[in-house]
């Protein structure tokens, strides 16, 4: 009779003890995971200071080109003298942005993590 109560007991001692170890293995496993949510969020800001400095550091140069044509004298033409211009302009534009502007960062892939909520 005292061996099965003996028994009894321990059966529920060492069960109550794995439930405890389990506990304490979830609690692991969640701050292990919200520490990773934190770095994910913390690399996320840094991902976008980055691109936010790229364009900055990228739009002297596309500034540069916008106020030289803003510069330039307007004088009264026709519609086919305005058309002619307009070619010339791009293509002297293109010519002197192929050799003078810093080339413009296109991201083609939006960074979209997957499993982040």
């Amino acid at each position: 009779m005292y061996f099965r109560f003996a028994g009894g007991l321990i059966l529920v001692v060492l069960v109550s003890m794995a439930g405890v170890w389990l506990e304490k293995q979830t609690l692991e496993l969640r701050r292990t995971v919200s520490v990773q949510y934190y770095q994910t969020d913390v690399f996320l800001d840094l991902l976008v200071r980055q691109r936010l400095e790229t364009q900055q550091l990228t739009a002297p140069a596309q500034m540069a080109v916008m106020r030289e044509l803003e510069q330039r004298p307007v004088k009264p033409q026709s519609k086919q003298e305005r058309h002619k211009s307009r070619v010339a302009e791009r293509s002297e534009e293109s010519a002197k942005s192929i050799g003078q502007q810093l080339p413009r960062l296109r991201f083609q892939h939006a960074f979209n993590p997957e499993g982040i909520d």
